[in-house]
């Protein structure tokens, strides 16, 4: 059945016909101090629909999307490897998870931090969210874009403006499910925010029926944006969007890095909002046996193919609310297991000892693992204090076993630094998961089969405990992507749903065609799984040691967990 909006009670009348005006619903119109659009009868209906602006105030709400990223068929080596880097997990850092832990994994789906962040952040200074995110019910394999698309129609009226947050993979999700939107509730502000939204302003603009996008930081500037659209005032003075204005992508200035130790509490409350008690498993709330936090956000590293726009400073949130955020997750959310994802938690290490002294201070005893790039400061001495506050494993970023081929990339770091950190850790009792690249920047045959041995020697010698294979993702906006003759690119793929990283080659280059890049890639996980079988036994054995202590979903989704 299609939705539609109820008919206005009353017309304004003598509208301009110069400029159109996009109003928040029941609030009335907001001028956007634009020339019209070029987009069919979308004008038309805004002024047909207008309603007139109450004169009792009533408060802004605002519905926020994460559309999933589109499910991609897995070969039979990928989901060999991902049953493997799953069991070694389970067998080292996730071995003290029950076998209801592993049964809720599905529950991780959801969770949106990014979002879940703005949304506290917006109710604090008085605006209503709801949150509307993927979700596979026990794992079951089911349409989540027809879902949620469902769901956000059936109480589309109910919201002044609706928000989409989205990296380059699910754009097209996020479009399609605008575009519907659109035809069923034209009247309706549209905005998106993320990587993709605020790399490519002006595509975005141009093909999608998206009416103004965010860049970098959320918080800030969509508080301003829906202030300044309630009081019905131009948004040209708004630092960090860009919209159509004269017919063509205008973007205003960038907005400075805020503070965000300010911050409140990530909205975890908001992750029931619209979930039925059959969706969530027959349980009141949501659970999250693997919680990710970030008490640091940042990176010194200046890769060039990194869409991250937090580089290169590392900045920290409050350690209080820090450890209540820990507290709550574990008292309301049944975490079990915390991933401190920081991209660099050993760059001041006086600050990651202070977070290893939170985590240690927990009740009752909490095991955890963090990410970081190598610090050549970092002493065996900070690893045992680590491992003393319970930290199980550290993930490190190598990527390339090629020296050369590091520093072309902006990676900044030295194999021999690398080593020594792994030695340390393992010394004191930490696991170590590192992180390895197929198709770095000018990538050959020769360092590529570099990279795979010696990514299969660390973990044969117990140097690395396991480790993650990724087809290098030359996202938009980033260098290895925009100097393409730089880097030797002779074709990017046009579809940005297959930039998941799993799905196939997104470039090509002299040196390597997409076949040579997804040969090398299975060549890679096929090394992975041959060490683990030697390390751990068959596939059979380990199914058998394990029992039931397996996740009930696609393991494309078990990337969650690591």
């Amino acid at each position: 059945m299609p939705h539609h909006r109820r008919p206005p009670r009353r017309l304004l009348r003598n509208l301009s016909r110069t400029r159109p005006l996009l109003r928040l619903p029941r609030r009335g119109l907001c001028d956007l101090g634009l020339s019209d659009r070029p987009r069919p009868g979308l004008l038309q209906v805004w002024r047909r629909q207008a309603i007139q602006l109450s004169t009792r105030r009533m408060g802004v709400k605002v519905a926020f999307v994460a559309p999933p990223v589109p499910a991609v068929p897995l070969s039979r080596m990928q989901r060999l490897y991902y049953f493997y880097l799953f069991a070694s997990r389970a067998f080292t850092v996730f071995k003290h998870l029950s076998e209801q832990d592993f049964r809720r994994f599905w529950m991780l789906e959801p969770v949106h931090l990014g979002l879940l962040q703005l949304i506290s952040y917006l109710e604090q200074h008085g605006i209503e969210c709801s949150f509307f995110g993927p979700i596979s019910p026990e794992g079951k394999q089911v349409d989540r874009e027809a879902m949620l698309l469902r769901k956000i129609l059936e109480r589309a009226e109910e919201f002044d403006a609706i928000g989409f947050s989205s990296i380059t993979a699910s754009y097209g999700t996020a479009a399609r499910m605008a575009s519907r939107i659109r035809r069923e509730y034209p009247d309706i502000p549209l905005i998106l925010g993320g990587n993709h939204a605020w790399v490519r302003y002006g595509e975005v603009l141009r093909k999608s029926v998206f009416d103004v996008l965010v860049h970098k930081e959320g918080e800030e500037t969509t508080l301003e944006l829906l202030r300044t659209m309630e009081r019905n005032e131009p948004l040209q003075n708004i630092a960090g969007i860009s919209f159509m204005q004269d017919g063509k992508p205008f973007k205003t200035t960038d907005r400075p890095r805020m503070d965000r130790s300010a911050l409140p509490m990530i909205g975890y409350e908001h992750l029931e909002d619209n979930f039925s008690i059959e969706e969530r498993g027959g349980e009141d709330r949501l659970s999250i046996p693997i919680s990710r936090v970030t008490p640091l956000t940042g990176c010194t590293n200046d890769c060039v193919w990194c869409a991250d726009f937090w580089k290169p400073g590392v900045t920290g949130q409050n350690l209080d609310r820090f450890k209540e955020e820990v507290a709550y997750l574990m008292t309301r959310r049944n975490s079990r297991f915390f991933y401190l994802g920081t991209h660099d938690f050993l760059h001041h290490i006086g600050r990651a000892l202070d977070i290893a002294a939170q985590m240690a201070s927990l009740q009752p005893e909490m095991h955890w693992e963090a990410q970081t790039r190598v610090n050549p400061r970092a002493t065996r001495e900070h690893f045992r204090i680590l491992r003393e506050a319970d930290c199980r494993c550290l993930h490190v970023g190598v990527e390339s076993a090629n020296q050369d081929l590091l520093g072309i990339m902006g990676k900044n770091i030295r194999i021999p630094e690398v080593v020594r950190m792994l030695e340390y850790a393992r010394e004191e009792g930490i696991e170590t998961h590192t992180y390895w690249l197929i198709g770095s920047p000018l990538e050959t045959y020769e360092t590529a089969r570099q990279t795979i041995a010696t990514m299969s020697d660390w973990m044969r010698s117990g140097l690395s405990s396991t480790a993650e294979i990724n087809m290098l993702v030359g996202y938009p906006g980033t260098e290895f992507y925009e100097n393409r003759r730089r880097y030797d690119i002779t074709w990017v793929e046009p579809d940005y749903s297959n930039y998941d990283g799993r799905n196939r080659p997104t470039f090509e280059t002299k040196h390597l065609t997409s076949r040579d890049l997804e040969y090398l890639f299975h060549r890679a996980m096929d090394e992975y799984c041959s060490v683990m079988e030697d390390t751990i036994g068959t596939r059979e054995r380990v199914t058998e040691k394990l029992g039931h202590r397996f996740p009930n979903f696609d393991p494309a989704f078990m990337e969650a967990a690591f």
